[in-house]
């Protein structure tokens, strides 16, 4: 019956298969453990208890009934001594130990009924009692006891027929009680084994299915402990598209309550920017099995997310539903869009390198053959407006070749230690010229400011772009704060900075402001919210310029209020990037030059200007000529004025020379753009001059006589 009721319990959990709320709506048989033999062992002590509380209670009522009935003392005293012995049976089965208590028990009906057959001298009834013994062992106890309660039974009624006055009326009972007994033995074998054999297949198929129901539960915690701990969003849907399960990663990542979500429509409830797409992918999946889409979606906060998103139809239990799975790629796309932003950098610096050596022959020239011309007019002259233009216009290329090769990092530099007060104090006349009179430009410089050492170009670059970033920003006018204070930087503090000094320089206008959607951009080359008025370069240059001095930019922003722009650059450590001081001769006036290029118009132009100036010039044209011209004694020249490059050698190669033939000899270089990166190293080397192409008169003039 135990056994029965079990296959019933398991037969009805099993029609009811519970749906794991897991990813791949994993379906899983739970069934409630239990032990067979337990059960079993349990109804034999409650069956050995029942049992020798009634032999008890018998045999104890059947004592005064005896004495009422006027039985013998020796009868009494058996019927007393039995109730004795079921009293010990009943206490040793109520203390868990059943075995011994029935066969307590079986010892005392068997040793009752030889004692009253001595007594009485006849068998009575008695005979046929003995048997029950077996019956009493087949209840209670394991079937291993049946045969010697059998064999117990046999011997009760031999010395039953021993002591009784073996009359045949006798001989037929006890011949009727053997047979009794051996038929109640047979049939109760058969019945405790075939109990026990079904309680031996009920507890293995118990075992088995305790142990699929362990497994599946250790398979369900792991498939939790994945769900829950992976970043990966994990959801399974209805066809429908209601949620019916979202992994925690949701609310990490997503910021939304899980507990609301479920129900919902999952790709109307979340803010899906291309949710066309979205919705056909799940359409897709439905109707082929499965579909892949990359998402974009904003979250509560604002942050824009892309997700990489696969959808997969299963089918569970007859029910249709989609498992999507989503990973976060949105710090790898940022990765992938500055890989490509890198890349057309590169390639811009390629291009730029391959005509700017050429480009800035040509403004060189176009610069120098303008500002000759305009030398010569009277005052006065309609020409001289002209040429002005053609100035400005020179000027405006200048700008924009050199940021063009400083953020693409092709340009050839030399760092010097400098003051960014007093640079900034020299700059004050030209700024305020480029912000115009509807702005108000001040300066806020802290008393003290630590010195840097970064090429002066590059921090007249950075200053100009973001004067003119903001002076753009304020179309109606306003005030413009350039600031400048030191600062000290602690690690973790600024992304991309270790720790140490620096020095902020802050450019703060009252402007609109930045809208949240531009910032991610506002560094990147080219892109520009000026429309066509803009060359998406100058914040781009700042950018460059900070990195490659080992600082950063930053910009705080709020609509309506204005921007501030931080670059952060380290303070100098060490005078080397110092500008080199000349040798004693090199401080001795110059007279007669010898400038070396490669090409002519730029070659004839310098030395126009210089004979213009009053010196007298030497020109070569290559490496070679140069160097024979270096190693003529007889021909004299105060400085030496080459280019970087020479017909695809490096003009670098004559400092060297010139300094072992002729040390006092002042040497500068010209260059706009430099393949070669040891070109630096080699004009600190040799204490050269540097000067960038394309270069005005007094820049030229300014860098001779330094």
């Amino acid at each position: 019956m135990a056994w029965s009721m079990r296959q019933h319990e398991l037969a009805s959990a099993g029609a009811r298969p519970a749906l794991v709320a897991l990813p791949a709506a994993k379906l899983m048989l739970v069934a409630v453990p239990s032990d067979i033999a337990s059960i079993a062992s349990t109804q034999r002590v409650v069956n050995a208890q029942r049992i020798t509380l009634t032999l008890t209670a018998l045999s104890a009522l059947a004592t005064p009934v005896a004495f009422v009935l006027g039985a013998s003392s020796a009868v009494i005293a058996i019927l007393a001594a039995t109730t004795a012995g079921n009293v010990l049976a009943y206490w040793l089965t109520w203390t868990d130990r059943a075995a011994p208590g029935v066969l307590v028990a079986g010892l005392v009906l068997l040793g009752e009924h030889v004692g009253v057959v001595w007594v009485v001298g006849e068998l009575g009834p008695v005979p046929y009692i003995s048997p029950i013994v077996i019956l009493l062992v087949a209840a209670t106890a394991r079937s291993r006891w049946l045969l010697p309660a059998f064999a117990s039974t046999l011997v009760a009624l031999a010395a039953e027929a021993v002591l009784s006055r073996w009359q045949a009326p006798d001989h037929q009972d006890i011949f009727t009680a053997g047979l009794f007994a051996v038929v109640i033995f047979v049939v109760s074998m058969l019945h405790v084994r075939g109990t026990e054999r079904a309680f031996t297949i009920a507890e293995k198929r118990d075992r088995a299915l305790a142990a699929a129901a362990a497994a599946a539960a250790a398979s369900e915690r792991q498939y939790r402990l994945i769900a829950d701990n992976t970043n990966a969003l994990i959801a399974l849907v209805q066809s429908d598209g209601r949620a019916l399960y979202l992994s925690p990663s949701h609310q990490r990542l997503l910021q939304v309550d899980i507990e609301r979500a479920l129900g919902e429509r999952l790709l109307e409830y979340f803010a899906i920017q291309n949710l066309p797409d979205a919705e056909q992918a799940f359409v897709t999946t439905l109707a082929e099995g499965e579909a892949h889409v990359e998402l974009r979606l904003t979250r509560s906060d604002g942050a824009a997310l892309r997700l990489d998103t696969s959808m997969k139809k299963i089918d569970a239990d007859g029910e249709t539903l989609v498992v999507i799975v989503s990973r976060d790629v949105t710090g790898k796309r940022l990765i992938e869009q500055r890989l490509i932003a890198s890349e057309r950098l590169e390639a811009l610096g390629r291009l730029a390198g391959s005509i700017a050596h050429d480009f800035n022959n040509l403004l060189t020239v176009m610069g120098g053959a303008a500002e000759l011309a305009r030398a010569d007019l009277p005052d006065g002259h309609p020409a001289q407006r002209e040429l002005d233009t053609v100035l400005a216009a020179t000027s405006t290329a200048t700008r924009l070749t050199r940021q063009l090769l400083t953020f693409s990092r092709r340009q050839l530099t030399v760092p010097v230690e400098f003051d960014l007060r007093a640079a900034l104090e020299e700059q004050r006349e030209l700024l305020e010229r480029m912000v115009g009179k509807r702005i108000q430009l001040d300066y806020d410089f802290a008393p003290e400011v630590p010195r840097v050492s970064m090429p002066e170009s590059h921090f007249e670059q950075l200053a100009m772009n973001l004067v003119v970033n903001g002076r753009d920003a304020m179309p109606d006018g306003g005030r413009l704060t350039l600031g400048l204070r030191s600062r000290r930087v602690a690690a973790h503090e600024v992304a991309g900075l270790d720790e140490g000094d620096y020095v902020e320089f802050r450019v703060t206008d009252e402007g609109t402001g930045i809208a949240a959607e531009v910032l991610p951009q506002l560094f990147d080359p080219f892109f520009t919210t000026k429309g066509d008025s803009g060359t998406g370069l100058g914040l781009a240059t700042c950018a460059s310029v900070a990195s490659q001095l080992g600082g950063v930019i930053d910009v705080e922003t709020s609509r309506g209020k204005g921007s501030s722009f931080r670059v952060l650059l380290p303070v100098s450590t060490t005078a080397l990037g110092r500008q080199p001081s000349e040798p004693p001769a090199a401080r001795l006036s110059v007279h007669r030059v010898l400038v070396v290029d490669d090409e002519r118009s730029v070659r004839e132009t310098a030395a126009r200007i210089l004979q213009a100036s009053g010196y007298e010039v030497l020109t070569a044209a290559t490496l070679a000529e140069a160097q024979s011209m270096i190693d003529d004694a007889t021909l004299a020249f105060d400085a030496l004025i080459t280019d970087v490059v020479l017909n695809g050698e490096r003009g670098t190669d004559l400092l060297e020379h010139c300094r072992r033939l002729r040390p006092d000899t002042k040497m500068l270089v010209m260059s706009g753009f430099t393949p070669d990166p040891s070109a630096a190293d080699a004009l600190s080397r040799h204490r050269a001059g540097f000067l960038a192409k394309p270069f005005r008169r007094e820049q030229l003039l300014k860098a001779l006589k330094g």
